[in-house]
């Protein structure tokens, strides 16, 4: 992998193509340098020019030496000459701006530019570049003003524009890192997050994405955010169908399953969201929080936020603070007669701009045992005479002065975009997603690392397999299937169904045939002889080699979709109501592979079809348990078989067992 450590804090510049032309991107690169007080070493390549943007111009690449960041900024077809003399040269990273490469039909032309790179970090083409706020160094193609301190996000996009939105909300507050990876030539999204995990000071990286990337490698750069516990934040376009399409368009990159992307994404402890604003103030909480599995508590003056709160809170899957008799013993001495006490607590306006009142409540609440987290909502309206601001400033204080006393570094959050002062988290479903996540403990780096191996493993090319010759593997790893013989004359049918007893299927023998039911190739509840003779003549007809699945009938039960799979950024499990209720419903958990029955338990639990089993409302229990060992053992069975899919449809999970009924390996 390219070292990035000298591109991402470098302490000399050079700008090809640096010019005095307003508006161009050299010329916007020299001028943030110089706006951002950059100390290091700044020059401009140009072969006629001696100044540009008040700095001195060179000839040649050469002439500058072997700088940190080389920005070019010039046309596509000079880009990996360029890349070129600053790989011989030394340089530390190449930023290139330029479009016009695969995106743009031109796919020789970026593989000129990689070959060029060598093994050196070139960040582009077709991007906006980086911006380092902690090495005050916008090596950024449009005009962009700093912070004045970096903070603990690292904001990596596939989009320039949402970098861009990046760096203009709230002025960079909180920003400590921005790439626009752009084509993703040489350094992909990935690659940029493996390296900001091992960078001090980040905290939290925020990801816009549009391609799955390689899952292997993705696998890895979480499991190195995992080791250092740095938070993970992910918008991925391309849930509708039209917005896969524009993804597609917009960086000649495959969108891939995002339910499988996902499902990656919450095994590192990440976060998932849709929209840019829910991205950065997301991370922000994200950076700010510390991890507890302990409750939540929120503090506000209004009872309106406090309802919204309870139900986000809900909605979300946080846990609130259930409050101690002694916390609320003396919370009742300090609020004021009018409020209740209750999680979230609304301390009303009759404590307003009583700093020591509002503190000795909030400390109150955050030495309560079951508290974690201490949340005080408050927004500040924008252009507040002075008085009426130290009022809405004296208020927050107390919320976050009693939390200091508790030991907590309470999260300030405003409900509404533009109401929220310095810190402050805007949205309140912004900040309990994150809590959420911070309830959780840290992701194993080990359990991604599996992931990884998982992921790594060739599919080897295979034919579909008849059902038998599906169940006869899945029985290798210890999946149940049910008894059966497969034969070739409806006289042998009959035979095989005497055998077997009781009530039987027949299935017609059609590798490849998924729908067998609405194809009419299955016959269920067979009794007598001539039933079975006279359907087994008729499904006789569909193969070739004259060959019908005659198999007991299982006990009536639950019908589960159990379904293991290659072909997404990572192997997947996914397990939900199987039979015709699968497309309908959606309710499926994905599981990344490896997984054991415990872990498929984990993720099945919230399920909403799991109530089916769990004999809810004084019904009976089912085998949860055998079917999440089936469940397993078909993942292994996919993992180590190299197949692309395995589906059992349904698995019917009764009252004491779980067996595959169905079953298609391709």
């Amino acid at each position: 992998m390219p070292d990035l450590t000298r591109l991402l804090a470098p302490r000399s510049v050079a700008v090809v193509g640096a010019t005095d032309r307003e508006g161009t991107y050299a010329n916007s690169t020299l001028l943030n340098l110089r706006r951002a007080g950059f100390t290091g070493e700044v020059v401009g390549v140009h072969p006629t020019r001696t100044t540009a943007a008040g700095f001195a111009c060179v000839p040649t690449l050469a002439d500058a030496g072997p700088v940190d960041a080389v920005v070019i900024a010039t046309p596509a077809e000079t880009v990996p000459a360029y890349v070129a003399d600053a790989q011989s040269l030394g340089c530390g990273g190449v930023v290139v701006y330029a479009a016009g490469f695969a995106e743009a039909g031109r796919p020789d032309l970026q593989a000129d530019l990689v070959a060029a790179a060598g093994d050196m970090a070139v960040v582009g083409p077709n991007g906006n570049g980086l911006v380092s706020v902690a090495a005050r160094a916008p090596l950024w193609g449009d005009a962009v003003t700093l912070p004045d301190a970096p903070g603990g996000i690292a904001l990596v996009s596939e989009s320039g524009n949402v970098g861009v939105i990046g760096m203009a909300h709230r002025s960079g507050m909180g920003l400590h890192t921005v790439v626009s990876v752009g084509n993703a030539a040489v350094v992909d999204s990935p690659m940029m997050v493996e390296h900001l995990a091992h960078v001090d000071g980040v905290r939290a990286i925020a990801l816009y994405l549009e391609a799955d990337g390689d899952g292997v490698r993705w696998c890895r750069a979480l499991a190195a955010c995992a080791e250092r516990d740095v938070r993970v934040v992910v918008l991925k376009v391309g849930r509708s169908a039209r917005g896969a399409a524009v993804g597609q368009a917009h960086t000649a990159a495959i969108v891939g399953d995002q339910g499988v992307f996902a499902a990656m994404v919450r095994e590192a402890g990440g976060v998932m969201v849709q929209q840019p604003l829910e991205l950065l103030e997301t991370a922000r909480a994200l950076a700010a929080g510390r991890r507890d599995p302990r409750g939540v508590a929120v503090l506000t003056c209004s009872g309106g936020d406090a309802a919204i709160a309870a139900d986000l809170a809900d909605d979300l899957g946080v846990a609130l603070a259930d409050l101690s008799d002694a916390t609320e013993l003396t919370l009742r001495e300090l609020l004021p007669p009018a409020a209740t006490v209750a999680n979230p607590l609304d301390h009303t306006a009759l404590v307003w701009a009583d700093t020591e009142a509002i503190a000795a409540l909030a400390e109150t609440v955050g030495r309560d045992p079951g508290v974690g987290h201490l949340v005080y909502v408050q927004d500040e309206p924008p252009g507040l005479p002075d008085g009426p601001r130290d009022e809405w400033r004296a208020t927050r204080l107390g919320g976050v002065v009693g939390g200091e006393r508790a030991g907590h570094d309470t999260l300030v959050v405003a409900t509404t975009p533009g109401q929220g002062s310095d810190g402050v988290v805007e949205g309140l479903d912004n900040a309990l997603r994150a809590l959420s996540a911070l309830q959780r403990p840290v992701p194993q780096s080990s359990r991604l690392l599996a992931m990884s191996v998982a992921a790594s493993g060739a599919t080897r090319a295979s034919f579909p397999l008849s059902e038998p010759e599906a169940k006869a593997l899945l029985a290798k790893y210890g999946v149940p299937v049910p008894a059966g013989r497969v034969v070739e004359s409806a006289a042998d049918a009959v035979a095989a169904a005497s055998e077997l007893g009781g009530a039987v299927a027949l299935k017609a023998v059609v590798p490849g045939l998924v729908h067998k039911s609405e194809a009419r190739g299955v016959v269920l509840n067979l009794m007598s002889p001539d039933e079975v003779e006279s359907e087994a003549r008729r499904l006789l007809e569909w193969d070739p080699r004259g060959r019908v699945l005659v198999e007991r009938m299982c006990d009536p039960g639950v019908e589960i979709l159990v379904c293991a799979r290659m072909d997404g950024v990572v192997p997947t499990l996914t397990v939900g109501l199987g039979g015709v209720w699968t497309e309908a419903l959606s309710d499926v958990a994905v599981i990344p592979l490896p997984a054991d029955a415990g872990r498929v338990r984990e993720a099945v639990s919230s399920l909403r079809g799991m109530q089916l089993l769990r004999g809810g409302r004084g019904g009976p229990a089912y085998d949860i348990g055998g079917l999440c060992e089936l469940a397993a053992r078909v993942g292994d069975a996919l993992l180590a078989e190299g197949v692309s899919t395995i589906e059992v449809n349904p698995c019917i999970v009764t009252l004491t067992q779980s067996i595959a009924v169905d079953a298609v390996v391709q």
